[in-house]
């Protein structure tokens, strides 16, 4: 920790803050959907904010919310957890690389490694000057104060604002078409999101629907290891 800049610190906060915009504008209304439909269940701001800090994987959050409002299994929660997450771990190796020289903050940036920081991540280049830890660490915690506070915010909203909340579970579901779009604009990515699309259809029919996920991750794993010269 003698080594730690706080000076560091924020410049690397303040140049990731513009990468890290369309995250916001894209949690907006996830984040707000999931603080209203934890306020439903009742849990209040402080549960939701706590629940969001601990877990921080707006899938699984989402996915939980049911299983809790019928009774809590924390088995069933730790199983369904681990297979819904299991795409983290892939996050992991594809970010061995440029997490290597992270010290002290890799375990943050390991604990908080979920779709959206390691989208921001692979693609992201640190400013020249800058330290890319610092870099990588402000990109990170940005974005986890972002999901925090906006969960927070949305039970708040939830408490006071009371509507039919049916349907509001699609909202995780389109901001991962957004950040699809997102890759699609650039020429160089589409490639990469051909294999991907084509890959993961190609475990649906082989696998089925309920398992197809961790093949079509080990799928696309593999072939953007033995392509990642060209892809």
């Amino acid at each position: 920790m003698k080594n730690l800049s706080f000076k560091k610190i924020w410049l690397g906060i303040k140049a990731a803050f513009p990468i890290t915009i369309p995250i916001l504008f894209g949690w907006i209304f996830v984040g707000i959907t999931y603080g209203i439909l934890m306020n439903d269940i009742g849990y209040g701001p402080l549960w939701a904010m706590l629940f969001s800090a601990l877990c921080f994987c707006g899938g699984m959050q989402i996915a939980a919310i049911p299983m809790m409002a019928a009774g809590f299994d924390p088995v069933q929660m730790l199983i369904m957890s681990y297979f819904v997450n299991f795409r983290h771990t892939f996050y992991g190796l594809a970010l061995l690389e440029k997490y290597k020289d992270t010290k002290p903050f890799k375990p943050f940036l390991i604990y908080a490694l979920a779709d959206e920081p390691f989208s921001l991540a692979v693609s992201a280049q640190p400013p020249e000057g800058l330290e890319p830890k610092y870099y990588y660490f402000g990109m990170t915690l940005l974005t986890y104060i972002y999901w925090v506070g906006l969960s927070g915010l949305g039970s708040l909203l939830g408490s006071i604002i009371t509507f039919d909340t049916t349907g509001l579970d699609f909202a995780l579901n389109a901001l991962f078409i957004v950040l699809f779009l997102q890759q699609w604009k650039e020429k160089g990515n589409r490639p990469a999101c051909v294999i991907g699309i084509a890959v993961t259809l190609l475990s649906r029919i082989i696998f089925g629907s309920t398992v197809f996920l961790i093949p079509a991750l080990a799928g696309m794993l593999i072939i953007f290891w033995l392509g990642r010269n060209k892809l």
